[in-house]
């Protein structure tokens, strides 16, 4: 046999030199504690920009910025109108006092208003209904009297009347025991400080806008509703901004937009001077991960109009307290509020696209900025385009990248291949593990009692949840280059397989993503394409031996930096709600999902470098020793979640009195009790030890099966869903300042139609609700809530049930209603029965009717608690 001569390739390095090379690619670990250092500095960075503010602009600014909003005079405003104390619906405060507050600012603007302007002030009294369809707890909502002041800013002289308007809506009531400086005082006071400088604007707008300042937002957005179904000239608006708070302090989040007229992103884009939006936080709140409705909702389902939602969403924390107080509200972010939304308002005053705005509805859109530079937004058919070609872009550059390793290090496809999969396999079960690893802590962290400790020390959560998913994740490859050997590949190359696949990984999720069309995708987006950039720089250089990772990590800068941004906007806005959700949900679970998905974007392209470094387990034990850190104070006193006045735990209390009678009228039950509402993971066991009283507490047990809705006066249906974490004890009878009074004032049978309608007459405090439940054989046909019977909530008994909220504002008149029935009840022991009633009432501005004993059980609460206590009463008959 002939020998032939194998004529060597100049491309290729000999084996052993390879090693040899191998072993030289290594690079100090203390390289890698620089780039954290790096990482960290980056964050910080964009904290400061995050938390960094317009200059307020004072009185004496005014002569040289004449167009300029005024943060200080709307902070003299916020003071004005937050002293009044809690402006509850139907109270006093809210009825009279800030209704007139608003009628005399209003028509000082009016008077110094620009001769091109003609400002008009109308205060809506409205009587209506309408049902909010709730999955388990849907309900009538029935108002009367409550009051909208509406202002109208037209051109004045012999211009036509408008035809098309702008709205800017706000609502000027609070919840009980809480002044609303926040919530909603302070978008109240930045709408009059926008009115005044757009009645002073030197030329008439093109279109005519509207000022709604409702005033019963808080009890299922009654207001917003009454401008929409009864006020002639909501027919005339054509887009809105709605401005609402959940936080006190901060940037306002433009957080919903459309839907489906993406032209508003464009306005938003070349007009706002402070952009701060993303569409994330569209979806989380569309998701219900936000435990509350905003306008918007009436708006856009009611009134089948476009708009856009702005909201305060730092510093959660005081939301809905008695701490959401007028020195809590920076001027700057009256500033910073106050800018964005003049901006606009002149912008879509003039707006071409509202003479005939159903033209222009298009899809939804992408959009976020960017470190509060500048907006990017493009509409989601383009999403798809651009994910998708981003997607095989991606894929191409990365498939040459592997065919280049061929070609430099003479590796067989087949080599190749089963080392791309075992890369795969590296990464997945890397991912897998830290994902597992952080929930089942978040699991266990719940189990034993202590969760929330990062409520109050949000650095916890890095400690807590993103050390165990990141020691995976740097385990993973570590362990992966040491013991499984490659000789043919040096370990800088066998890196950078880690590095593709985990792009390849990303790909995979953007595209599953943007076939569901969810917009959020974009994040994976950002990181997809600034790896596939820089990929295609070191494909130039020929991933040149450690200035690839150079090259590699300024391409990580962007994502790093813009990453930091959505963290900091998610948990400023998260962690507070935990406070408000649940006492048997799992808080741990989300933060945790929350803080390993930010994790896996933002760490997965840089944790598979550590492979490269000698002695890599300094770093593991580092990130290990945070994680043991952030154990021990968790369970320290500074992991204690609440602290007074700044995080404080809430308590919401009835002191309930209750009566139950017969069908014959008799009474069939009487009692008083504390009923303790579950708010969050800790209600009521931190003070189980600390009030003597709560020795006497109970779960509700068979209640619930006894009772129409546990017998409890509920101020929302949606309460009842909360029953099995709820607490009541035994109490003496509370003081009832208005007493309920039901009457049935006619029952009347109709042959024709076989039917039976009992009229009521009730009156009580401006705070009732109506659960009526027909037995079962008995039907409800019509009744006065509404226009129709609506489909039932959640059953009792077999029995169908209907809540009915009804609020009244400056009418405190008696209240009649109908209800009228069909049919035979079925069971033998409830001969004659017809239907159950039920009549709540709440006190819920009347604090000072507490009595001693109740005083003193809510005065035994530690300082870090924020207690909403007041009388409630149930009556429950049959008819």
């Amino acid at each position: 046999m002939e020998q032939q001569d194998v004529q060597p390739d100049p491309t290729q390095e000999p084996v052993s030199k390879r090693q040899t090379a191998g072993a030289s690619d290594k690079i100090a670990v203390w390289w890698i504690f620089g780039l954290t250092g790096i990482v960290v500095g980056i964050y910080f960075l964009v904290y400061w920009n995050w938390v960094s503010m317009p200059t307020a602009l004072r009185l004496t600014d005014e002569p040289t910025h004449s167009e300029r909003f005024i943060a200080a005079l709307a902070k003299q405003h916020l003071l004005e109108m937050s002293s009044v104390g809690p402006r509850v619906a139907g109270s006093y405060a809210n009825e009279v006092l800030t209704v007139g507050f608003l009628r005399r600012v209003i028509q000082a603007i009016a008077d110094n208003a620009n001769p091109v302007h003609r400002v008009e002030l109308e205060v809506q009294q409205a009587y209506g209904h309408m049902f909010l369809d709730y999955e388990k707890y849907p309900q009538t909502s029935v108002y009367r009297g409550i009051q909208n002041v509406v202002v109208r800013l037209v051109p004045s002289g012999g211009v036509a009347e408008p035809e098309h308007f702008l709205m800017l809506s706000s609502h000027f009531d609070s919840v009980p025991q809480s002044p609303g400086a926040g919530d909603d005082g302070t978008m109240s006071v930045i709408m009059l400080e926008v009115l005044r400088k757009l009645s002073q604007h030197p030329q008439p707008f093109a279109h005519g806008i509207v000022f709604v300042f409702n005033g019963c937002e808080e009890n299922t957005l009654q207001g917003s509703h009454a401008f929409v179904a009864y006020h002639p000239l909501f027919q005339r608006v054509r887009t809105f901004i709605n401005m609402d708070v959940a936080a006190n302090g901060g940037r306002d989040i433009m957080f919903q937009a459309g839907p489906k007229y993406s032209f508003l992103m464009e306005y938003y884009r070349d007009n706002v001077p402070h952009p701060y939006c993303t569409a994330v936080a569209e979806e989380l709140f569309q998701a219900d991960l936000v435990p509350s409705e905003t306008d918007y909702y009436v708006y856009t389902k009611f009134g089948n109009i476009p708009g856009m939602d702005f909201a305060h969403s730092t510093w959660g924390y005081l939301y809905h307290t008695a701490y959401d107080s007028y020195s809590t509200i920076p001027e700057t972010t009256l500033q910073h509020t106050g800018d964005n939304v003049l901006a606009l308002a002149k912008a879509l005053a003039n707006a071409d696209e509202l003479y005939d705005i159903r033209e222009h509805e298009g899809s939804k859109a992408v959009f976020f900025d960017f470190l509060n530079w500048f907006l990017i937004y493009y509409p989601l058919w383009a999403s798809i385009l651009l994910n998708v070609g981003l997607s095989l872009i991606a894929i191409a550059v990365i498939g040459i990248s592997l065919w280049m390793t061929m070609r430099q290090h003479g590796v067989a496809l087949g080599t190749l291949t089963i080392q791309c999969l075992l890369s795969v396999g590296v990464i997945l079960l890397s991912v897998i593990v830290g994902v597992g690893l952080s929930l089942v802590l978040a699991v266990i962290l719940n189990a034993v009692g202590s969760s929330m400790s990062w409520f109050t020390q949000s650095w916890l959560i890095s400690g807590l949840y993103g050390c165990p998913y990141l020691l995976a994740l740097l385990a993973g490859p570590v362990l992966f280059v040491r013991f499984v050997r490659q000789d043919q590949l040096p370990v800088q190359v066998r890196v950078q397989l880690l590095l593709h696949v985990t792009c390849l990984l990303y790909v995979l999720i953007l595209i599953v993503l943007t076939a569901m069309s969810i917009r959020s995708a974009y994040l994976f987006t950002v990181v997809i394409l600034f790896y596939t950039i820089t990929a295609m720089v070191n494909l130039l250089i020929r991933y040149k031996s450690t200035h690839w990772i150079y090259v590699h990590l300024i391409g990580q800068i962007i994502p790093i930096a813009y990453l930091s941004s959505v963290s900091l906007t998610s948990f400023s806005t998260f962690i507070p709600m935990q406070g408000r959700g649940s006492a048997g949900s799992n808080p741990e679970l989300l933060i945790a999902l929350f803080a390993v998905l930010l994790a896996l974007l933002g760490t997965g392209l840089i944790t598979p470098l550590l492979a490269l470094t000698r002695k890599p387990y300094w770093y593991v034990g580092f990130v290990g020793l945070f994680f043991v850190i952030s154990i021990i104070v968790m369970v320290t006193e500074a992991g204690f979640p609440f602290r007074a006045a700044t995080s404080p735990q809430r308590y919401y209390i009835y002191h309930m009195d209750r009566h139950f009678y017969h069908h014959n009228g008799t009474m069939r039950r009487s009692d008083a009790r504390y009923y303790i509402h579950p708010q969050d993971r800790h209600t009521p066991d931190l003070i189980m030890d600390l009030i003597p009283e709560m020795a006497q507490a109970t779960k509700l047990g068979d209640e619930c099966d006894r009772e129409l809705y546990c017998g409890i006066p509920f101020y929302q249906n949606t309460q009842h869903s909360q029953r099995d974490n709820a607490w009541w004890l035994p109490a003496a009878v509370p003081i009832i300042p208005v007493p309920v009074e039901l009457q049935l004032t006619n029952k009347r049978f109709d042959a024709v139609t076989n039917g039976t309608t009992f009229r009521f007459t009730v009156s009580g405090p401006d705070h009732m609700s109506f659960y009526v439940s027909p037995v079962q054989g008995i039907t409800l046909t019509s009744w006065s809530f509404s226009d129709r019977i609506p489909r039932s909530g959640l059953r009792w008994q077999g029995q169908d049930v209907h809540y009915i909220n009804y609020v009244h504002g400056i009418d405190d008149s008696p209240y009649e209603f109908d209800i009228t029935v069909q049919g035979v009840a079925m069971h033998p022991q409830e001969a004659g029965w017809s239907f159950y009633l039920n009549v709540v009432a709440q006190y819920m501005h009347h604090e000072q009717y507490r009595t001693k004993e109740f005083g003193q059980f809510i005065n035994q609460f530690p300082p870090y608690a924020h207690v909403v206590a007041y009388p409630t009463y149930l009556e429950s008959r049959i008819f």
